[in-house]
């Protein structure tokens, strides 16, 4: 009976400890945080949202421009795999440029 006590508490304690809300990463805080007050304020998250959906939407009217072969102010199923396969290419060569920076850093840390 004393160990199930003694496990509750420890259980209890736990919880208690995971339950604080963590703040907001030293990258959100930079990004979102205009007043540099270290919180980020509902309008500062409204802001955000709204920086966020203005930057989708002039994507996909890039992608529109870009992409939309018969000028139906639509994305087909052949041109969603055009943008598909676009963005996958991207993604590779970006993969390949962090790859890069990567094993340079660690050269050089080795170098030392």
């Amino acid at each position: 009976m004393l160990t199930l006590a003694a496990l509750a508490f420890v259980f209890t304690a736990r919880a208690e400890e995971g339950s604080g809300k963590k703040g907001p990463s030293k990258e959100m805080l930079k990004k979102y945080d205009t007043n540099e007050d270290g919180v980020i304020s509902d309008a500062e998250k409204e802001a955000g949202k709204m920086a966020a959906k203005a930057g989708r939407e002039g994507r996909r009217a890039e992608e529109l421009e870009k992409y939309d072969e018969n000028k139906d102010s639509k994305i087909n199923k052949d041109e969603r795999a055009k943008i598909k396969a676009a963005r996958a290419a991207e993604e590779t060569v970006h993969k390949a440029e962090r790859d890069a920076k990567k094993a340079e850093r660690k050269a050089m840390k080795e170098s030392k």
